[in-house]
């Protein structure tokens, strides 16, 4: 079909680019507001949806360049470009700053279409965008691969003399479904233990139940719960 036909073949080079641009920014923007849904309510780096909105565009300029050059470059040289730059921004992404995984997936969407609107197929990239954005939204609603539960992690602060060696397995086998110690460090230049378990909770167990129990056992020092997936 001609409709799934490159730009590229089928107009000029000076109105494809700038289509190619538009639909591109269009799709960066549907994403960037789908991100910001499904993060509402969840801390999330600021300038992350910017930076969705612009990695589609800045692809399709930087894959439409090369695809201009086609006398000189070959489409699978394109093609591979255009996934190398992809994993580079993933991978910046995840090393840089490990606030949220989920957020790698959206720079890796933004990136693929826009080396798919670079190379010119813009209804295969609108149809895959708009199908993209359905699915993450109907997992969204369903609330699909979120943890009910929660790991938790239980950052327990001792006094240098005290024997941890067990001395909370009881308290968490009492309020904990499952428990394992997963960090002992030394703190205050040597004169603390700072003990690290992830935990998950019995149903009807609270937070504070925990807390309170576990600081009968550390001389009231200083006890942090938190999200386990953020540590």
């Amino acid at each position: 079909m001609t409709a799934f036909k490159s730009f590229y073949d089928i107009l000029e080079t000076w109105l494809a680019y700038p289509l190619c641009l538009v639909v591109a920014l269009a799709s960066g923007l549907l994403l960037a507001l789908v991100y910001k849904k499904v993060k509402k309510g969840y801390a999330y780096v600021r300038f992350m949806p910017l930076a969705i909105l612009i990695v589609p565009i800045a692809m399709a300029a930087l894959v439409g360049l090369l695809n201009i050059r086609n006398t000189e470059l070959e489409t699978s040289d394109t093609i591979r470009v255009g996934v190398v730059l992809t994993a580079g921004v993933a991978l910046t992404r995840f090393r840089s700053d490990k606030l949220a995984i989920e957020d790698m997936v959206y720079l890796v969407l933004a990136s693929v279409l826009g080396i798919v609107y670079g190379i010119g197929y813009v209804l295969y990239g609108a149809l895959s965008c708009v199908g993209v954005v359905i699915l993450l939204l109907v997992l969204h609603q369903f609330r699909f691969g979120e943890d009910m539960g929660g790991i938790l992690s239980v950052r327990i602060r001792v006094p240098e003399d005290l024997n941890q060696s067990g001395i909370f397995e009881g308290v968490f086998a009492k309020h904990c479904q499952t428990y394992k110690l997963e960090e002992v460090r030394t703190v205050e230049y040597g004169q603390l233990y700072e003990i690290r378990y992830d935990v998950s909770l019995k149903k009807g167990e609270s937070i504070k139940d925990l807390m309170d129990e576990v600081r009968l056992h550390n001389g009231n020092l200083e006890v942090v719960v938190s999200d386990a997936e953020r540590q």
